[in-house]
């Protein structure tokens, strides 16, 4: 039988919007570092695909995505503490190593199935990543399993029988983060593209936010079976 969804979607917006405006700076510094890592390597994928240079644009990406995801870590730290109301301790993803390699464990699989969904099999394994191992970055930054293979099996189990209501809610904060792309409507230029990733740093935020809360509600019922 089929469990009932632990918390609802207004509550994760609500949660979402409120610890992120009450933790702005710490957030959105992780959230900026971690989109520029991420840009940067963008910028040369797009530099190589313009010169026909297919294999390196795909290198470039995932080095990006991987590298991003891994220095993610405090981003997905915070947005805990915020999640459950709590003073963030900007240090304290920063003092062990352990955690950075299990966080770059996570990013190499998680990211790589990601970007072989981008590329190729109309988009199915980035759908089926995000579903089955989304909360590796919580589980990891909440100390919640040892080792980054154990942290992809946490997240697995943390979604068992509640794939499609997943799927509902990651595609609604999808859309939600679309809106830090409407200055692009307008025009594609310099200004417009640094206030994508501002806004991006927003809504982003806001995202893995309610995703803790979710996070949380999910972790207290896999611990009551």
């Amino acid at each position: 039988m089929r469990e009932q969804f632990p918390l609802p979607i207004s509550a994760m917006f609500r949660s979402g919007i409120s610890g992120y405006f009450k933790n702005v700076v710490p957030l959105t510094s992780a959230a900026a570092v971690t989109i520029a890592v991420f840009g940067v390597f963008r910028f040369w994928a797009q530099a190589a695909t313009n010169d026909d240079r297919v294999f390196q644009s795909i290198v470039f990406d995932l080095v990006g995505l991987v590298l991003a995801g891994t220095i993610a870590l405090p981003w997905f730290a915070y947005a805990l503490d915020a999640a459950r109301d709590k003073p963030i301790d900007v240090g304290g993803p920063w003092r062990s190593g352990k955690q950075f390699a299990a966080q770059f464990v996570c990013a190499v699989f998680f990211w790589a199935a990601f970007l072989l969904g981008l590329r190729y099999l109309a988009g199915i394994p980035s759908i089926l990543a995000a579903l089955f191992y989304g909360f590796y970055g919580y589980v990891v930054a909440d100390r919640a399993a040892k080792g980054g293979l154990r942290a992809l099996g946490t997240s697995v189990r943390l979604g068992t029988k509640r794939r499609v209501a997943l799927f509902a809610i990651l595609a609604l904060f999808g859309a939600f983060n679309l809106l830090a792309a409407i200055p692009l409507g307008y025009a594609v230029s310099v200004l417009t593209v640094v206030l994508t990733l501002a806004l991006l740093t927003v809504t982003a935020s806001v995202t893995l936010v309610g995703w803790a809360c979710l996070y949380d509600a999910l972790t207290e019922r896999l611990d009551e079976q």
